[in-house]
C-alpha cells in the first residue's frame, strides 16, 4: 500500500475507525460522539509497508486525544512536509564558482487530518511517520529551530532508496560568488513545498538556491518542473506556507559555509 492509497476522505459512524501504521507510527482513530479520538504510539523498529485496517479500536475516550468537532462523521487524511525546515549537514558538496549542482534527499512525510473538509479551520492534528532530531539552524541569537535531515544525499533520485513514507526532494545550487562553495550545512525550508504525485513517487517541488557570497544572504526561489517532475504530476498538498507572497520567501541564510558545526 501507497501513502496516497490512505490519504483520503473517510466516513466513520460512532466507535468506527482505523489502525495505521508506517514508519516509526502506530496510530489507532475512531469517531467519538461529536468528535474523534486519537491514540498514537511511537515505534522504535520501524515497518516495512505501510499498513492500513479499517476497524473499531478499543481504546477508551480518556486514553486519547479527543478533539470535539461536531456532527460530521466525514474524515480526510492528507499527506503534508514536516512542520519544521530540514538542515543537510556534513554534506562534503563543493560548487566551484559559476557552477551548478543539481541533487536530490529524501524528506519522511507527516499525517494530517481534518473533519468534515479540508479546511484550515477544521484541522484537527498531525503526526510525523518518521521522527527526525530537532536542531538549530544559525548563529545561537540569531537561528532557529529545525529538524536533522541527516548527511544523505544523491545525484540521482533512484539511488536514494526511498520508503512508500519518504518523498524525492530536488536541490539546485548555484554558485554566484567568485570563490568555492564548500557546503556544511543547508537547511532546506520545507514550509515552502509543494507535495505532488510524479508516476508512483511523491516528490516536492525543486528548491533553487543562489549563493553570492559569505556576507551576502543567498536567494531561494521554489517550483515544479516538468524534467523533474513529468508531464503528468499531480498536486496532493500545497505548501504549508500557501498564500504568502513569494517575495517574502527570499531574505533568509541558508547555507552555513566553512563555519564550524
Amino acid at each position: 500500500m501507497n501513502l496516497t492509497e490512505i490519504c483520503k476522505n473517510y466516513r466513520f459512524s460512532h466507535h468506527q475507525g482505523m489502525t495505521i501504521k508506517a514508519g516509526t507510527l502506530q496510530l489507532e482513530l475512531k469517531r467519538i460522539s461529536q468528535g474523534w479520538g486519537f491514540r498514537p504510539e511511537e515505534v522504535f523498529s520501524p515497518f516495512d509497508e505501510i499498513k492500513m485496517e479499517e476497524n473499531q479500536p478499543g481504546f477508551m475516550v480518556s486514553e486519547s486525544a479527543l478533539y470535539q468537532s461536531g456532527d460530521s462523521d466525514n474524515l480526510y487524511i492528507r499527506p503534508v512536509l514536516p512542520a519544521k525546515p530540514v538542515v543537510l549537514k556534513n554534506s562534503g558538496m563543493r560548487i566551484l564558482p559559476g557552477q551548478s549542482m543539481r541533487f536530490f534527499v529524501k524528506i519522511p512525510l507527516w499525517l494530517q487530518f481534518y473533519h468534515s473538509e479540508v479546511h484550515p479551520e477544521n484541522f484537527m492534528t498531525e503526526f510525523p511517520l518518521w521522527r527526525l532530531s530537532d536542531t538549530w539552524f544559525g548563529e545561537p541569537d540569531e537561528g532557529e529551530p529545525a529538524l536533522a535531515l541527516g548527511n544523505f544525499y544523491e545525484k540521482d533520485p533512484a539511488m536514494l532508496g526511498i520508503k512508500p513514507w519518504e518523498a524525492v526532494s530536488p536541490v539546485l545550487i548555484t554558485n554566484y560568488s567568485t570563490l568555492l562553495l564548500e557546503v556544511q550545512r543547508l537547511i532546506i525550508r520545507v514550509e515552502n513545498l509543494v507535495l505532488v504525485k510524479s508516476g508512483d513517487q511523491i516528490m516536492t517541488s525543486l528548491t533553487e538556491i543562489g549563493y553570492k557570497g559569505r556576507e551576502q544572504i543567498s536567494s531561494a526561489s521554489y517550483h515544479l518542473n516538468k524534467t523533474l517532475h513529468g508531464e503528468g504530476y499531480r498536486e496532493i498538498a500545497p505548501a504549508r506556507n500557501a498564500g504568502i507572497r513569494s517575495a517574502m520567501k527570499m531574505n533568509f541564510h541558508f547555507i552555513k559555509n566553512i563555519y564550524p558545526i
